[in-house]
This record gives structure tokens, C-alpha cells and sequence, in this order.
């Protein structure tokens, strides 16, 4: 009987262990989220970047990116290539929110409107592209990191017989690729 009663805590906890190890469920191993649900959630987290509009997208080969473009404050005037303070502002606003993608490749695409020569609207779209670039490597985005071109008045998104639509179509879109 001593003996037994010295088994039996012995037995109650193997008891307990077996049935434990019986009705475990192994869980599934975690893994690192994709370069697509990365992006989604970076696009999530810069829907209140103010004046932008930020979306996810696939760039030739399926690399997703985060394109960037801002309501108001990357559009350029007539013929210009100046950023403006709620230009630089904005570009700030972009930094901050992308500071945790140290190794992220950024493209800046200028654009036009349609009035004027392709060669004028080329060199006017490539500077805006450039004036860009230059603001991000001077707030801390390595130029290794960075690729800058004009696209003229080839991608409008808006109607160039307007005075309203061609203000629109003078733009720069940033695109955001992350590391792979």
C-alpha cells in the first residue's frame, strides 16, 4: 500500500503528460511575410500620408512596389522644376514613413503636360525627376539607392486640353521597391 501510494503521484503526472502530448496540435511554423504582404502593409500604414496617394503595384518582371503620388505637392507650374515648401514637405512626410526601408530602391519618374516640343518637355521632365532625387539623397537616401527619369508627357493621367489636366500631368511619382 506505501508502495503504492508512493507510485501513485508518479503515475498522475505521466498520466497528465500523456494525455497532453496526445491533444497538442503542432503549430504551423511561422513564416516571414512576402515581399507582396510587406508592401500591402506599407501601403496601409502611408494611407493617412497627407495629399498622397499611395498604392501597391507591379512593376515589369512582378516586382511589387509602393508607388507614391502626391495630390498637391510634387506638381510642378508651367515649365518649372523648383520644389515648392509643401513639395519638400511632403517629401519629408515620405522619408519618415519609409525610414524602416533602409535598403529599399526608390524611382522618381518626372512627367509634363503636353504643351511645348518633346525635346523641351524631356529635359523639363528629367529635371523634375532629378530635383527630387537630389532632395532625397540630401535628407539621408544613399544615391546608390536612387534612380531618376524623365517620362515627357508620354503617361498623363489626366485630360492635357485642360488647364486643370495638364496642372495634373506635371508630376513626379515616386515608387517604393523593397529589398527582395
Amino acid at each position: 500500500m506505501t508502495c503504492l501510494k508512493n507510485l501513485l503521484p508518479a503515475l498522475l503526472i505521466c498520466s497528465l503528460v500523456a494525455v497532453s502530448c496526445g491533444t497538442l496540435k503542432k503549430q504551423p511554423a511561422k513564416t516571414a511575410p512576402t515581399t507582396q504582404e510587406r508592401v500591402e502593409k506599407k501601403a496601409n500604414d502611408l494611407a493617412d500620408l497627407k495629399g498622397a496617394a499611395v498604392e501597391s503595384v507591379s512593376l515589369e518582371g512582378g516586382t511589387v512596389a509602393l508607388k507614391v503620388t502626391f495630390d498637391s505637392g510634387i506638381l510642378f507650374g508651367f515649365n518649372q522644376t523648383d520644389l515648392g515648401e509643401e513639395a519638400k514637405s511632403s517629401l519629408e512626410a515620405l522619408l519618415a514613413e519609409i525610414k524602416d526601408m533602409p535598403d529599399a530602391h526608390i524611382r522618381v519618374y518626372g512627367h509634363t503636360d503636353i504643351v511645348g516640343s518633346s525635346e523641351v518637355n524631356q529635359k523639363v521632365s528629367e529635371e523634375r525627376a532629378r530635383k527630387v532625387a537630389a532632395f532625397l539623397m540630401e535628407n539621408g537616401i544613399s544615391a546608390s539607392r536612387i534612380e531618376a527619369e524623365g517620362k515627357s508627357f508620354n503617361n498623363p493621367v489626366a485630360d492635357n486640353s485642360t488647364e486643370e489636366g495638364r496642372a495634373k500631368n506635371r508630376r513626379v511619382e515616386i515608387f517604393v521597391i523593397p529589398a527582395q
